[in-house]
């Protein structure tokens, strides 16, 4: 068996006999990737958003977090000992297709990268994450008088600006990710840092204003009684029928609780973004099981902060009935704020509400929007790193694994996330816009994040009888706990798709063309690769070269 990219006979038989880049990150980095990635809609919006929706009122938001929570536990256990083991860009992708086959390997991961997980998914986030701060630039606004912040709020939520905002921040982290790892490691650091030093003041303040003491803040801004109105209508059968609409139902505590799970899953998806840059971290037996473990405890406190401190503060009615009314009858909501702006529900918007100082609140709104621009960073990484691993394995072409040897960064791979960003930052605009094409593009991005789990999950359970010859470098051999840790993924894996399959046509026909897109690449690379007298087989019965 060969390894580490050694040559046979006069053949090299990855593209070259290194990768390029360079070990840059530690695990402090690794630490701070896996809070930054997962945490911008979770902490943004989800915390009160899913309260108002009628398939989850009633079930406990913090419960939901939780047990989202312990369902990636294992996949994290699992992620971190095989990036451990075999730290190469692409770490997952380059175990599931030694272990099982080159195609499932390639093509749960082509989903991963092109869609939710990476390139398509980096310009959605873009798209959204500026409305973070049009909340409290409203609340500054209607707290001064001053127009003119309301009226900035107002840009930021349209949707042709939101696009060319994206577009401009697609530029940047283009150029960001250009000029290599060492300038990605210190924005990554500096833009974390300072939006989790906000979010933990923030949320510590919100305590001294004791339960129920947000939606006197909100009735400061809006007019006394506002509040009680918003969830009489939205609660109260006969004040809603008035309205001309249906009331918000409870669900039971176990089916309501369920029906947020769909969300509090997405919003802990990004933990495995770390996995790609394995061939640029130093120490990786040790930087990934710590800082992965850091990491995870982390995003486990501020998720459940926010869903237990957002409902106590605002009353878990308040923001039920303000999120159902603004997305299900806003004209109704519109209507009893008198005309006044209504703001997407947010933790920035209410917390901002709190705090109604215009600098205080335009701060709130500002790191929060970071949240979003510090998670587009490392999966716009993964992404790049996913393109370079393929191409490195000559499944993808050639030209997506050039590495500027004065950045050690890679190029082609990364103009290409830009190009597909910058297309997911369209569809975003025609979702907007109701094209049911974009809406079902979209919907993919649900799907495309969650297929690799199960091949991941049954590569790692396969691995000791299978692949003997890799389970040995692992860093931890048992096969007592790969078998375990791998088959419970295995099983998350089915339950992540399954959860994820929508039954759309217009969903499906995304799905395939998709799919077949990636295995003709494969398939014609693979043609080309033999013509050229360079073995498929022979790539994948050994690890690329760091």
């Amino acid at each position: 068996m060969i390894f580490e990219g050694e040559i046979l006979g006069e053949e090299i038989v990855f593209v070259r006999r290194a990768s390029g880049l360079v070990r840059e990150l530690g695990w402090f980095d690794i630490a701070i990737w896996a809070l930054a990635t997962p945490a911008a809609s979770g902490m943004t919006y989800y915390a009160v958003k899913i309260l108002g929706d009628p398939s989850a009122y009633g079930g406990n938001i913090a419960l939901a977090f939780f047990i989202a929570g312990l369902m990636f536990l294992p996949l994290v256990i699992g992620f971190a000992l095989i990036v451990a083991s075999y730290p190469r860009s692409g770490s997952l992708y380059v175990f599931v297709s030694r272990t099982l086959h080159p195609v499932l390997g390639f093509l749960p991961f082509w989903y991963f990268i092109i869609g939710g997980g990476a390139a398509i998914a980096s310009g959605f986030l873009l798209f959204i994450g500026i409305k973070a701060l049009s909340g409290p630039l409203v609340v500054a606004g209607l707290s001064t008088g001053n127009k003119g912040f309301i009226d900035m709020a107002s840009a930021l939520t349209d949707p042709m600006n939101q696009l060319y905002i994206a577009l401009i921040l697609i530029i940047v982290i283009w150029a960001i990710n250009y000029t290599g790892m060492k300038v990605i490691k210190w924005v990554m650091r500096i833009l974390t840092i300072i939006p989790l030093a906000v979010t933990v003041i923030v949320l510590i303040a919100l305590l001294t204003l004791g339960a129920g003491g947000g939606v006197a803040s909100f009735d400061n801004i809006y007019g006394a009684g506002v509040s009680q109105k918003i969830m009489e209508t939205a609660l109260n059968e006969t004040v809603a029928k008035s309205a001309g609409i249906s009331p918000l139902t409870p669900n039971d505590l176990l089916t309501g609780t369920y029906g947020m799970l769909l969300w509090t899953l997405w919003a802990w998806t990004g933990l495995e973004i770390v996995t790609f840059v394995g061939s640029e971290v130093k120490d990786p037996s040790r930087s990934y099981l710590r800082g992965y473990a850091i990491g995870f405890i982390l995003v486990m406190i501020l998720y459940l902060a926010n869903a237990l401190i957002m409902p106590w503060i605002f009353n878990y009615d308040f923001l039920a009935s303000y999120s159902y009314l603004k997305y299900e009858h806003e004209d109704v909501l519109k209507s009893i704020l008198g005309g006044k702006p209504a703001p997407d529900a947010s933790v920035p918007f209410f917390a901002s509400l709190a705090f109604p100082n215009p600098v205080i609140a335009v701060t709130i709104g500002l790191a929060y929007f970071l949240w979003y621009f510090n998670t587009v960073i490392p999966i716009w990484v993964g992404g790049v790193r996913g393109f370079f691993s393929m191409a490195f394995d000559r499944i993808l072409p050639e030209k997506l694994s050039e590495v500027s040897p004065r950045f050690a960064a890679p190029t082609w791979a990364n103009h290409v996330t830009a190009i597909l960003a910058a297309f997911g930052a369209l569809m975003t605009l025609l979702e907007n816009m109701g094209f049911s094409a974009a809406e079902a593009l979209i919907s993919f991005l649900d799907f495309s994040v969650f297929l690799f789990v199960w091949p991941t999950g049954l590569a790692l359970m396969l691995a000791p009888w299978w692949r003997p010859d890799l389970f040995e470098r692992m860093v931890f051999p048992s096969k007592l706990l790969a078998s375990i840790v791998g088959a419970i993924i295995f099983g998350l894996g089915w339950f992540f798709m399954i959860l994820t399959s929508y039954t759309d046509p217009m969903i499906v026909l995304i799905n395939i063309i998709v799919g077949v897109l990636g295995l003709s690449i494969f398939t014609y690379m693979s043609a080309r690769n033999r013509a050229r007298g360079i073995d498929p087989s022979k790539i994948y019965s050994q690890i690329p070269p760091a």
